[in-house]
């Protein structure tokens, strides 16, 4: 698979890139497109990458994807690989994000 080196510093050995761990809890009526998801609200200027695992209610899941375009985290319904749709209740559904930027 190809990688865009392109993107952030690729070697980061200075330290100049801030994380951040949160749990993510979904929205009370999802928008088709996604979440958005401002640096401000991680304390950053810029979000070079967003890594997500799941998000569960305890029984089903969701999967994440941050759309680095739109700045959206969008989430998809996993065994049929569609977003999930508009006005969807997530409100029940966390997981963890690990947001890398500066």
């Amino acid at each position: 698979m190809p990688f865009t080196r392109a993107v952030g510093n690729y070697f980061d050995h200075s330290g100049s890139f801030i994380r951040r761990v949160a749990q993510w809890t979904g929205p009370a009526a999802y928008v088709t497109g996604g979440e958005d998801v401002l640096p401000a609200i991680f304390g950053m200027g810029s979000i070079a990458a967003i890594l997500i695992t799941s998000i569960t209610d305890g029984t089903t899941i969701r999967i994440g994807a941050w759309n680095r375009g739109t700045n959206r985290l969008q989430w998809f319904v996993p065994n049929t690989n569609v977003e999930v749709a508009n006005g969807v209740n997530l409100s029940t559904f966390t997981g963890c994000v690990e947001v890398i930027g500066n």
